[in-house]
């Protein structure tokens, strides 16, 4: 007799499904450039339009011609470095060696941590620079130059380029305290890789949650859940059964996604009133093709794409709808 098989039902995508350790994701698992300078960046999700562009990639049959494109508008305020970690590595692991931190800080960065009494110069550490592995940017965001009413900035790491810890430490030095812009860090016309926090979606059932297809109306009473959580023997639920829980407020990360446009000149985008949920935008800004995770105002982690090397060329934007 032939053996019954089917697929199953409910994917067991992103297990577990449970909420993320904060509303903002970080940046890791960035592609070196060789050579010093930042690995990343972070915006505020502003909302969506579209564009109308000249194609130009080579294997699309609408090359050279007009097409429309769904965007992302993410604003980018600059980002401003307070410190500077240092990792070593040890038997566990990398492990961080210590942080230096300038003085010469933002003081509404004091409602996010907590800052140190006495601050040490940068150049305290070039006696133990032999033996560290590793150097990152601690920098904050800056939330109160844009109109979306928050006043407490976002603090995460930045990964430096390059092979060298030395060349690494010279450009930490002289960039420590002060601000960096998204135009020199990304170009127009690049891939990106967008990381962000979901929309939370709350207690969920297993139809939503997991995408099981309702029982037969005959079948159960119930008929949105899945139709058996195992079987008698081993006498547990196993993890792979679709059930009701948590959905949404997860960390995702969005590949390929092409670049734009990058500019300062707001009025372009700007619609009479400001964008809805969000308001006007006031800093450089990117447009993003398709869609980014999370609901507006939420904040955006850009990295290089590790994926793609290349893009076809500078994008020709002939209109944006505002």
């Amino acid at each position: 007799m032939a053996k019954k098989s089917r697929p199953r039902r409910g994917s067991l995508a992103y297990k577990p499904h449970k909420r993320a350790n904060r509303i903002y994701a970080s940046l890791d698992n960035v592609k070196n450039v060789g050579k010093p300078e930042a690995l990343g960046f972070a915006g505020y999700k502003a909302g969506m339009t579209r564009v109308l562009r000249i194609e130009d990639k080579e294997d699309s049959e609408f090359k050279g011609q007009e097409v429309a494109d769904a965007v992302t508008l993410i604003e980018c305020p600059p980002l401003k470095t307070f410190g500077v970690r240092f990792y070593k590595d040890t038997h566990e692991g990398k492990k961080v060696f210590t942080d230096i931190l300038t003085g010469d800080h933002d003081k509404r960065l004091e409602r996010k941590i907590d800052l140190p009494n006495e601050y040490k110069d940068i150049e305290s550490a070039e006696e133990f620079i032999e033996d560290i592995t590793d150097i990152k940017f601690l920098v904050h965001t800056q939330p109160y130059l844009t109109t979306i009413g928050k006043k407490k900035p976002e603090v995460f790491e930045l990964p430096v380029g390059g092979d060298d810890v030395s060349e690494k430490f010279e450009y930490v030095k002289e960039k420590i305290g002060d601000e960096i812009m998204i135009s020199e860090i990304f170009e127009e016309g690049e891939y990106l890789d967008v990381v962000g926090i979901t929309k939370g979606k709350g207690f969920q059932g297993a139809v939503k949650r997991h995408g099981v297809a309702p029982l037969p109306r005959k079948s159960q009473k119930v008929s949105r859940k899945a139709g058996n959580l195992g079987p008698w023997h081993p006498d547990h639920t196993s993890w792979k059964v679709p059930q009701a829980g948590q959905m949404g407020n997860a960390r995702r990360t969005e590949y390929n996604k092409r670049l734009l446009k990058i500019d300062d000149n707001v009025e372009e985008v700007n619609p009479d009133g400001g964008l809805k949920k969000y308001g006007e935008l006031r800093n450089e800004y990117l447009l993003v093709k398709g869609s980014v995770p999370g609901p507006a105002k939420r904040l955006i982690m850009l990295r290089s794409s590790v994926r793609k090397d290349n893009y076809p060329s500078n994008p020709k934007i002939t209109h944006i709808k505002r």
